[in-house]
Parts: C-alpha cells; structure tokens; sequence
C-alpha cells in the first residue's frame, strides 16, 4: 500500500507584468533544447562505424556510446522532473544545458573507447534535466486555448531533429571527423543558456517535495546491470559467472525497486497503473515494437558502412527515411485512430512493420540501396499506424489527473525496450558473425557472415512483430479495442483506474 504525504504548496514567484511575448521566449528555449538532444541522437548514430574504427573496438564495446546515453536518460528521466519541482523548472532546465554541452565536449575530447561512454553517461544525465523538463515548460506558459498547438509545434521541433541528425552527422563525420559530431552542440547549449536565464522567468518550487532516490538508484542499477549481462555475454562467456553474476544482480535490483516503488510515498513508477489490463496490454505492445524495431536503428548504419561501403555522409542520407515518415504519418494516423479504432490500427501497423523487417532479411550484399530503402519505409508507416494510437490507448486506460504519470511511463517504457532491444540485437549479431567467420572480430569478418548476422537479427525481429501484434490486437481486451468515441479521446476506459483520491493509500 502507498503512503501519503502532505506536501506544501509551491512557493510563489511573484507574477511578472503581462507580456504577450513570454510564451514563444519560452518556445525557442526550450526548442532550442530539445532539437539539441533529438539531433545529437541522430548524429550518434551515423558515427557508430566511425567510432569502431577509430578505436579498433568491437560492437559489443561500440554500441555502449548508445547504451549508456540511454541507461542515464532511462534512470534520470523521472527524478529529473521531480528534481524541477524541487528546484524550480527553469533552473534544472538550464543546468540540463550547459551539462550537455559540456559533457559534449567531453566526448569530442575522449581518448579511448571507455572516457567515450563515461562522457556519453554524463551526457544522457544532463539530456535527462531536458527532456524531463521541456513539454511541462511549455505547457505552463501557454493558456489551455493554445497548449496543443504549442505542443504540436515542439513535436515538429523534434521531427526537425531527428531528420537533422543523420544528415549532419553525416557530412560533419565526413567532411572534419567525428568529433566534431560533438563539438557541435557546444556552441548551442552556450548561446541557449546565456539566452535562457535572460529570457526565462523563475519557476516557482515546491517545498518538501518527496524525491524517490533509492528508486532512482535501484532502476540505474537494474537496467544496467542487464544490459552489462547482455552486452558482454558474447566476450565474457554466456557462462561465464560475470555474466550470470550481472544478470543475476539486475534481476534483484529489479525486484528491489518494485519493493521500493510499493512503500514509497511518491514513486518514481505508479504501480497502481498495471493492475488495469488495458494499460498493461498497450503499455506491454508498445514495448514489444519498440523492442522490435530497435535493432534497425543499430545495425543498419553497420550494414551500409560494412556491406555497402558507404561514406557517412551517404548513410546519413538513409537513416532520415523512418524519423521523415514517422513525422508526415503521425497526424494523419491519429485521424485514423479516431476512426477505426486502436486494435484495428495496431493490428495493420505491427503487420506492415513485420513486412518491412521481412523485406530487410533479404537485403542483397551489393549494388543499389534501393532494397534497404523500401524496407526501412515501411517500418516507418508500420511505426507510425501502430503507436499513435496505442499511445492514446494508454492514456484512455488512465484517469485524467494521472496523465503526468502516464506521460513518464511511456516514456519511461520506450527508452528501456530501445536499450535492451539494441543491447540483445548486438549480442546475437556478434554471436553470429563471429561463428560465421569461424572467430575474430565481427568487424573484420566477410560479408557472407555479416550478411548472416544481419538476416537472422532481422528475422528475430519479425517474429517479436508478431509477438507485438498478438498482445495489441488478440490480449488486448475488448473495450480497448472496438474503441468508443470516449476511449478514443483519452477518457477512462472501462476497468479503467479509480483516481487516487478515492484508492485506499492512494497518492493524489
């Protein structure tokens, strides 16, 4: 049972005069912020070749630059919002800036492999401050009448950075070297922070607000040691007992935080939230897609640089082709949602996905990137047809004045099935190769025994699709899936969660 508290109102900032210009300074800061993570992601991505060579690592070593990034955000992303109530949004919101670019610095700096991913987890701790932090300022300087389209407009900010990314990673890596990559978000978090303490107004803070850190410490410490377990299998031994010993002490980590989560008075994950099947069910399709869909982002930059020979400004050029479909797709597909309903949309979206991950199994090992072209455009449809409306799915299997919540669990569930889909796509594709090419490293091996890593992730990848569209369209119950017009719009499905007000114990 979950404790109460009483928590104090927040302490007030007293009122600036009217100026009808505030919200959009609010705006371009924090745009600014957000289009400097989403297009660092996409960069990082282009430049994983890069990195192997530079370093002669392996991909087990390799993929941490993503891993770790990932691990810090997944850990912060929660306590990082928290931290803001504490503090005051705009002060943690800033700090996030100057942090990353910072820690940027950092990684174009990096000597070796192992201050590369140190840097890279700093970097995913300040990305946390931001992220954690950019819609609920916009949301509070913006009237009810305008939030949506000020909402709209900074996912456009996001669609703007995540097609940036490839491409601009790909002609900086090319043109003076991957480090530079990073330098570049420098000279953005410089000019944002000095801007944004000028623009930006105090926030007010709550006073005694709880902050859940052993939870904190317990989700960084579950997930990481996992993905350690995962990662390092292939190299260690599967076992080998720093593996199992890694897995092991994820999985008691795992079990220590739920305790925690059940016997604290403001936890970091509401798990009153998963005893409504509906949201289980979504929550659980979703992650099963983005689990799916990950190891695309991985290893195709691997495929066009290893295979094809490409430079990286070329394979920039490809990577856009999901993020660009994923963002012209995703109006269009919550009118759908509305009306044909989520199990319908969800069930043709983990379909066509499952076709573009089918179409990637038989990429040619030479000429044209045609092939991987088309596959790659229908997983971006397939995407985008599966998770608008699952996303809205969630939400309507949760009461109104648990949104907050809600919103930090998805993305809570996204960054944690993007972790271990890449940590496990990297060890069965190192696996694979390294048999293959009868041992050494992956990175050196023919292209028959890549082209065998690359089929056999890919196909395990089409079946976890259809694991997706079991659990959408076949366990998801009924009143999820015929979708009345009150569902559809985010209202409580039936079965859905009492508020916390009337739950014994419950955190209101």
């Amino acid at each position: 049972m979950t404790a109460t508290t009483a928590v104090d109102p927040p302490r007030g900032i007293a009122a600036a005069p009217a100026d009808p210009t505030y919200k959009w300074k609010a705006m371009l800061v924090s745009g600014s912020g957000i289009f400097m993570v989403t297009l660092d992601g996409g960069i990082v991505n282009v430049v994983m070749p890069s990195l192997a060579r530079e370093f002669d690592a392996s991909l087990t070593m390799t993929q941490w630059v993503v891993l770790g990034y990932v691990l810090a955000v997944t850990g912060l992303l929660l306590p990082a919002g928290r931290l803001a109530d504490l503090r005051g949004r705009r002060e943690v919101f800033l700090a996030g800036f100057a942090a990353f670019g910072l820690a940027s610095v950092l990684c174009g700096l990096a000597p070796t492999m192992e201050v590369l991913i140190a840097a890279r987890v700093l970097q995913g701790a300040a990305g946390a401050l931001i992220q954690a932090n950019g819609s609920p300022l916009i949301a509070s300087v913006f009237p009810a009448a305008e939030r949506g389209r000020a909402l709209g407009l900074q996912g456009s900010v996001v669609s703007i950075g995540l097609l940036s990314g490839p491409v601009v990673g790909g002609f900086i890596t090319q043109l003076v070297g991957w480090r530079w990559a990073f330098y570049v978000n420098a000279p953005i978090a410089l000019v944002a922070t000095v801007v944004g303490l000028r623009l930006l107004r105090p926030s007010p803070r709550a006073a005694r607000q709880p902050f859940d850190l052993p939870g904190a410490i317990l989700l960084v410490a579950a997930a990481g040691a996992v993905l350690l377990g995962v990662t390092q299998g292939s190299d260690w031994g599967w076992d080998a007992l720093e593996t199992l010993g890694a897995l092991g002490a994820g999985i008691a980590a795992t079990v220590a935080f739920v305790a925690v989560q059940r016997r604290a008075i403001a936890p970091l994950v509401d798990l009153a939230l998963f005893r409504t099947p509906a949201f289980v069910a979504a929550l659980g399709s979703g992650f099963m897609l983005f689990l799916t869909i990950s190891p695309v982002i991985l290893l195709v930059p691997f495929y066009l640089s290893l295979v094809l020979h490409l430079p990286p400004g070329e394979i920039g050029a490809r990577l856009i082709v999901i993020p660009a479909i994923s963002a012209a797709m995703a109006p269009v597909c919550g009118i759908l949602a509305d009306r044909f309903g989520v199990r319908t949309l969800a069930g043709i979206g983990a379909t066509t996905v499952a076709a573009g991950l089918a179409a990637l199994v038989a990429l040619p090992d030479a000429g044209s990137t045609l092939p991987l072209v088309g596959a790659m455009a229908l997983i971006g449809v397939g995407q985008s047809l599966f998770l608008v409306p699952n996303n809205n799915s969630i939400y309507g299997a949760a009461p109104r004045e648990r949104y907050g919540v809600v919103g930090a669990t998805i993305a809570l569930n996204r960054n944690l099935a993007q972790a271990f889909g890449q940590a496990l796509a990297g060890a069965l594709w190192t696996v694979i190769v390294r048999a293959a090419a009868g041992g050494g490293s992956e990175l050196d091996a023919p292209v028959a025994a890549l082209m065998t890593g690359f089929r056999t992730v890919f196909a395990v990848g089409v079946a976890c699709a259809v694991v997706a569209f079991i659990v959408a369209v076949v366990v998801r119950p009924s009143a999820m899936g015929g979708g009345t017009p009150r569902e559809r719009t985010g209202g409580p499905a039936g079965g859905g969660i009492a508020p916390a007000s009337r739950r014994p114990g419950g955190v209101a």
